[in-house]
């Protein structure tokens, strides 16, 4: 199995920041904020594809062909075209089962090995403010019957964290441009969804995103509590 980490983007509610390296390298406690998750990637993954762009060369030079234990492979994004888009950059070094990752977001241990039990499935936590999010509204059975981006009425406070369990499949889903002009992971599981793929939810243990200088903040404050 392999995991597709999404590592391209510009980072501007991270400047200054992100003047000087992209945002997976961030630091995090002093630790740059995706070697969080690469640390708790699960054994079964064997292979990770970083998609860059921005400073792309830095996650380069800084992790090589082998890191944390796995063979690590890269596929270049040049335009800032969406998470959809972002993964078929990497279409070609795709060729089986994948995890898709954020690589600006801390994802725990045991939430990624739900996942990979999966043949298809999101992880997902529980928030205060749905309204913020893209939530997920399930059916009876557990899977997901839809997901609905920043709901302004109530549908479910279970909101999507980014990651996802996905087969190669996925890659060939096509999606109009969404309203603010980008191909969005969300469209194409919502299509397969709509096709009859069974999504199932998976609980996360942590998810700590770092994208803006009060997130990266909240990140620290919890990983030291959790020392």
């Amino acid at each position: 199995m392999k995991a597709v980490i999404l590592a391209g983007g510009l980072g501007k509610r991270l400047r200054p920041i992100t003047e000087t390296v992209p945002k997976p390298l961030v630091p995090v406690c002093g630790k740059p904020v995706v070697e969080y998750t690469l640390e708790n990637l699960p054994a079964e993954i064997l292979e990770v594809i970083f998609v860059i762009g921005y400073k792309g060369e830095m996650i380069q030079d800084l992790y090589g062909d082998f890191a944390f234990g796995k063979k690590i492979s890269y596929a270049v994004q040049e335009k800032q075209l969406g998470t959809g888009h972002a993964v078929k950059c990497a279409a070609h070094l795709i060729d089986m089962p994948f995890l898709l990752l954020y690589g600006d977001d801390i994802y725990g241990a045991e939430g990624l090995q739900k996942l990979v039990q999966r043949e298809w499935a999101l992880l997902a936590r529980r928030v205060d403010h749905p309204e913020r999010f893209g939530v997920l509204k399930l059916n009876e059975d557990g899977t997901v019957k839809d997901m609905i981006e920043k709901p302004q009425t109530f549908i479910s406070d279970l909101s999507w964290v980014g990651a996802a369990k996905l087969q190669p499949e996925f890659l060939q889903v096509e999606t109009p441009l969404s309203p603010r002009g980008e191909y969005e992971v969300t469209d194409m599981v919502n299509v397969l969804i709509k096709q009859g793929k069974k999504f199932y939810a998976e609980l996360t243990d942590i998810w700590l995103p770092a994208n803006t200088h009060e997130e990266v903040a909240e990140a620290e404050r919890c990983l030291k509590k959790a020392e």
